[in-house]
């Protein structure tokens, strides 16, 4: 019963710890991008300011561009566009 007992709880301590462990080990590898990278970025991929002069706000594509890369949501290698 004992046995029995500390399985479980040692299943359990893994099952709980895992993630948080993996997530934390990701967060430190993958470093935020600088404004500065982000921005010769965005001009790389045609979202620079004043590019879109279609609409109202010609900053709206850039900033939103901004944001994301920021975010550390836009890849800066060529094979993840």
């Amino acid at each position: 019963m004992r046995s029995t007992f500390l399985a479980t709880a040692a299943v359990l301590l893994i099952g709980v710890a895992t993630p948080t462990l993996a997530a934390v080990k990701h967060h430190a590898s993958t470093p935020t991008p600088s404004f500065d990278a982000c921005e010769a970025l965005s001009v790389d991929r045609g979202a620079a300011p004043q590019q879109n002069s279609n609409t109202t706000n010609p900053y709206a594509q850039y900033n939103a561009f901004m944001r994301e890369c920021l975010g550390g949501k836009i890849p800066f290698s060529k094979s993840g566009w």
